[in-house]
């Protein structure tokens, strides 16, 4: 168990870029958004679209600081674009980000050992450590973030928010990690990416070669191969 802690220590103590991660497996509609919980805390929202615009609302009590930025999958060489639009709560727009005529860059994202396209950002000045832009202060209010293109198809990582908090201490760490590192990179790159890529089993290959380690220990101390000429 210790050796399995220490991995994820490891892990979240790298210093990167890096959201909360959310799988939204069901389209949210204008009508119906997905909530966005404490916009100002990075988060990653993994999704499909299919046919119809997504939609998340942002909602405070408060001035707040604003992010948003969209990712595309590098499948292969050739990228779907995507765009970003948020209108306020008299459905004006208020910031657009146009990825049709944007130049889509690939990015490689450390914790979930993937490669993106990296599209247009909603945010403030450059912050030259990270190359994304910084996060910026917006009235209170309520805010409807579409997710969108010409089609309205293809996958995307939505971030939304900048601070980056996973946890309080180790418990909450792991609690957090575990979905991107165990679940949602593998998911996504298989069900709806349609690539494999083994470098998102690392650690599932790791825990196995930990876990075949315990079970020799194990063996050797306390099922020790009998003598059977006493």
């Amino acid at each position: 168990m210790k050796l399995i802690i220490s991995l994820f220590l490891v892990l979240i103590s790298i210093k990167a870029l890096a959201h909360q991660p959310k799988l939204i497996n069901y389209n949210p509609t204008k009508e119906e958004p997905h909530e966005v919980i404490n916009p100002e805390i990075s988060k990653a929202y993994y999704s499909k679209l299919n046919g119809e615009p997504h939609y998340y609302r942002v909602k405070s009590e408060k001035d707040f600081l604003f992010y948003a930025s969209i990712l595309s999958p590098k499948v292969n060489d050739n990228y779907i674009w995507l765009s970003l639009e948020v209108t306020d709560e008299n459905n004006n727009i208020v910031y657009q980000a146009n990825g049709s005529n944007f130049n889509w860059e690939p990015w490689y994202e450390p914790y979930a050992r993937d490669w993106y396209w990296k599209g247009p950002e909603i945010g403030g000045e450059l912050n030259e450590e990270t190359g994304f832009k910084k996060s910026f202060l917006i009235s209170s209010g309520t805010y409807i973030i579409k997710v969108y293109n010409n089609d309205n198809i293809g996958n995307y990582s939505l971030a939304v928010g900048e601070a980056e908090f996973f946890g309080s201490n180790t418990f909450e760490k792991i609690l957090t990690w575990t979905p991107i590192i165990f679940y949602i990179g593998p998911y996504m790159d298989i069900v709806h990416w349609k690539k494999f890529d083994v470098a998102a089993y690392i650690p599932h290959i790791v825990l196995l070669v930990l876990f075949f380690l315990v079970y020799i220990i194990i063996k050797k101390l306390f099922f020790k191969k009998k003598n059977y000429l006493e």
